[in-house]
């Protein structure tokens, strides 16, 4: 009967809690903790690691408390963080303190956590088996708990991790099956599965993730019976940078010239892109509607398909553009996803370009129409010259006009360089014997000489 009494108060007390008067161990877990049974299990190790568990010490109690005892005592494990002894806890105070474990020696271990009134047995495994290890940047940390990262990768692009699995233990090893699961993780290259391993050897492989669509990826990593975890994110592949080419003659007005985005390389997915036309002019508040593409306006759209290595407006590699007729600075800007590239050209100032003279007989009198642009917008006098048969000037020769006002005020309402100048002349006598005509035109650059023109 006694016998059966003892037995049951054996069994009560293996299931208490570890506590004793007014302390009470607890195991940390982040923000959460929990009482510790009289025997806690850190687990196997792979031989070489580490393992640590966070435990407490709270004084459960409504008076303060010495605690005078906090050991551990056992082949592998050691204790850090532990406060100074003996401490002095009031009520409901605690302490924090960390049991590490590490052995590279194979086999089963234990020790005794020890504290005021109560004894906890610590236990932990180091299996025969391989250490794994993931190389980082010439180091080296265990695989384990925490996941591998690949981080952010493109699709059509691929990310390495590389693995090393070192025999930490005394006898040869076998390396076992690898393999992955999880969608676009998987082995790259040879994989040293099956090869022996002597100990201090070690050999390596590479877990590979090429994600197969956009947003978060998980897998595993199988070494024999042991997984690891894996992640990833996949995302749509960018953009190549795009870069202008462009072709254009000479940097002067009435000039066309042509637009070219090149690659920075071989395109991996398909997009949309502008090419736009700013212009700086020299004058201050001069416009030039003019100064466009070939398709119209000042922005023109292209695409980008997969394997491209330049973009495409329409059917056509390159879209043309005008210089339009006025001095100052044209920007040329290509943007491509998050890329942009940008040119700038200088349309010089240039003398008044005649691009169409004419004159006309009337009832005594001649008109004289001239069409034009004067890039800088400051054209001011002219002279006209007429011309008999013969290539004789006739009187009274060059006759001259101040026209500034009237080209000034021209500029000042219209848009561009362009202008048409009409001017009539009374002839007295037969008008028939004047037969050509030169008009010379000046503006802030130069002047202009006429082309004989005859009529």
């Amino acid at each position: 009967m006694k016998g059966g009494i003892g037995r049951a108060l054996l069994l009560a007390l293996a299931v208490m809690p570890a506590a004793w008067g007014q302390f009470q161990l607890y195991l940390v877990s982040g923000s959460l903790e929990q009482p510790v049974a009289p025997v806690y299990d850190l687990g196997p190790i792979e031989p070489g690691l580490s393992a640590s568990v966070q435990f407490r010490i709270r004084n459960i109690g409504n008076t303060t408390s010495v605690l005078d005892l906090l050991s551990v005592g056992g082949s592998g494990f050691t204790m850090t963080g532990g406060p100074a002894l003996p401490a002095t806890l009031a009520p409901q105070k605690s302490v924090d303190f960390t049991v590490v474990f590490q052995s590279a020696g194979t086999g089963s271990y234990s020790a005794s956590l020890d504290s005021v009134g109560m004894s906890v047995l610590l236990t932990a495994t180091v299996p025969v088996e391989l250490t794994c290890l993931l190389s980082t940047g010439g180091a080296t940390q265990p695989l384990g708990a925490a996941t591998v990262a690949f981080g952010v990768v493109e699709q059509g692009s691929a990310v390495t991790r590389h693995v090393v699995l070192l025999n930490q233990t005394n006898v040869p090893l076998v390396v076992p099956a690898l393999a992955t699961t999880g969608a676009g993780f998987g082995l790259s290259g040879s994989t040293p599965g099956g090869i022996l391993l002597q100990p201090v050897q070690s050999t390596g492989f590479d877990v590979q993730f090429s994600p197969a669509a956009a947003g978060p990826a998980n897998g595993s990593l199988l070494v024999g019976s042991r997984s690891y975890r894996l992640s990833g994110t996949g995302i749509a592949p960018s953009l190549p940078a795009p870069q202008l080419s462009v072709s254009l003659a000479q940097a002067r007005s009435a000039q066309q010239g042509t637009v070219t985005v090149n690659l920075s390389q071989a395109s991996a997915t398909s997009g949309n892109g502008t090419v736009t036309l700013a212009f700086q002019p020299a004058v201050g508040g001069a416009t030039d509607p003019a100064i466009a593409f070939a398709t119209g306006g000042q922005t023109a759209g292209f695409t980008v398909s997969p394997g491209d290595t330049q973009g495409q407006f329409g059917t056509q590699a390159s879209v043309a553009f005008q210089t339009g007729s006025t001095a100052g600075s044209l920007v040329i800007t290509v943007q491509l996803g998050t890329g942009m590239d940008q040119q700038t050209i200088v349309i010089v100032p240039a003398a008044v370009s005649v691009t169409a003279a004419q004159a006309t007989r009337g009832a005594g009198t001649i008109e004289v129409d001239v069409a034009g642009f004067d890039n800088t917008r400051t054209a001011g006098a002219v002279t006209f010259t007429f011309f008999d048969s013969n290539g004789n000037a006739i009187a009274p020769g060059a006759i001259g006009t101040n026209s500034t006002a009237t080209f000034a005020s021209y500029f000042q309402n219209s848009a561009g360089g362009t202008f048409l100048l009409k001017a009539v002349f009374p002839i007295t006598g037969d008008a028939a014997q004047i037969t050509a005509f030169e008009a010379d035109l000046s503006n802030a650059a130069g002047t202009t000489k006429g082309v004989k023109t005859n009529f």
